[in-house]
């Protein structure tokens, strides 16, 4: 046997490895969200929607393309049909190339999902929510990509390799401002549902947070107080939090267009926000309620 039938062998081998870890992996936990084990097959499936709908309040905002995430059963399939491939000694190339970039399109989109659910309280890191089939998941469809055969040139893999992540954070980016700016001017213009200060509105969902929830679950609030914690995140947009003794607290997320009204608040500072409540999320590890505000803004007196 000749080196380079060598190398060759030991490539498919790796490329066979890759294809088992990916496949495995796709239907083991990625995220821990608050005690919920969310899989990569959840969102091809659904459950990924209903879990964050169900739990955090968040469902699909755009449920009428829900049938395209059916494109994510692609990957055990596109990996099973690359395993026979290897064995018959047949190109592996596009199929790999495609099951690679899914993967690693649903591991951004999890990502993403997972750091907003952070801004909004839950969990504190990335790195602690993920689990370890996700970093299996994602280093199966880089070695996937970069070990198709018959392809030798670099280029074609870096291409695969960057698209899949690039189209996600940048759809999900624009879906997030789409959402954001659809209603925002909305939010400032319609008549709140309810009007009443922080403290009051934390005590009500640490009371009963199952009535709560369904009292004011999409409705739009305007909530006074003094402000707890003011923070610029690293896009420019912003969020405000009110607190209790108890460390239960209201926050609201506000858009870039608010950002130079909030640079000037400071914590302590009474402040009246509007918002559309998203609903609360009970921490049984601090014992803590966290009441989270979409399409938010200062509101005018």
């Amino acid at each position: 046997m000749t080196q380079t039938e060598a190398n060759t062998n030991s490539g498919k081998w790796l490329h066979m490895l890759c294809t088992a870890g990916l496949l495995v992996s796709f239907f083991l936990p990625w995220v821990l969200w608050d005690n919920s084990k969310v899989s990569g097959y959840s969102m091809p499936s659904g459950e990924f929607f209903r879990t964050s709908e169900t739990k955090f309040g968040l469902a699909n905002p755009f449920p009428q393309y829900s049938f395209s995430l059916y494109i994510f059963w692609l990957i055990p399939v596109l990996a099973i049909l690359s395993i026979g491939l290897v064995f018959l000694k047949k190109r592996t190339a596009p199929f790999s190339f495609i099951a690679g970039t899914l993967s690693l399109t649903l591991i951004t989109v999890f990502i993403l999902f997972t750091n907003t659910l952070i801004d909004l309280g839950v969990g504190n890191t990335l790195f602690s929510m993920l689990k370890p089939a996700a970093y299996i998941h994602a280093l199966s469809a880089v070695g996937l990509i970069t070990t198709t055969f018959p392809v030798k040139r670099i280029a074609p893999k870096i291409i695969w390799l960057l698209i899949g992540p690039v189209i996600a954070y940048g759809s999900y980016k624009m879906g997030e401002k789409y959402i954001m700016s659809e209603t925002h001017a909305a939010t400032e213009n319609v008549k709140a549902d309810y009007t009443l200060n922080s403290a009051d509105l934390i005590k009500e969902f640490v009371t009963n947070d199952t009535a709560t929830n369904k009292k004011y679950i999409e409705k739009i609030l305007i909530v006074n107080g003094n402000t707890s914690v003011v923070e610029v995140l690293a896009d420019s947009t912003s969020t405000i939090k009110f607190e209790d003794s108890t460390g239960s607290y209201a926050i609201f997320s506000l858009e870039k267009n608010q950002l130079d009204r909030v640079r000037i608040i400071k914590s302590g500072d009474a402040v009246s926000l509007k918002g559309v409540c998203s609903g609360s999320i009970f921490s049984e590890i601090l014992g803590t309620t966290s009441i989270s505000f979409k399409r938010s803004t200062l509101n005018k007196k």
